[in-house]
């Protein structure tokens, strides 16, 4: 498992990404310049949208698991693992970054 005291934010230096919640999942599209890649979409069921809501900066993986652990009933461990996993796809995308603190 990765660092769970990482603060993780959305985005990277000359990336962004455009999001579309529909039918209760969030689709993310990340952009370069003005393309679109397609081939790196990400369709994020009610954990993973509910996970990506709350990667803002502000939280630590440790705390974003302890949410998903509250608010779906699922005990620590397998929440931070879940967290954890969306979270390192996140970030070798472009999608988020990790930091040290908030």
């Amino acid at each position: 498992m990765g660092d769970m005291s990482r603060y993780v934010d959305r985005g990277a230096e000359g990336k962004s990404f455009v999001t579309r919640r529909i039918a209760g999942e969030t689709i993310v599209v990340p952009v370069t310049g003005d393309i679109a890649d397609l081939n790196s979409v990400f369709t994020l069921n009610e954990v993973g949208s509910f996970i990506w809501e709350l990667v803002d900066g502000r939280r630590s993986a440790q705390a974003i698991a302890e949410a998903v652990s509250a608010e779906f009933d699922v005990d620590l461990e397998r929440a931070g693992a879940d967290v954890d996993e969306l979270l390192m796809a996140l970030e070798a995308k472009g999608l988020a970054r990790a930091r040290a603190g908030p």
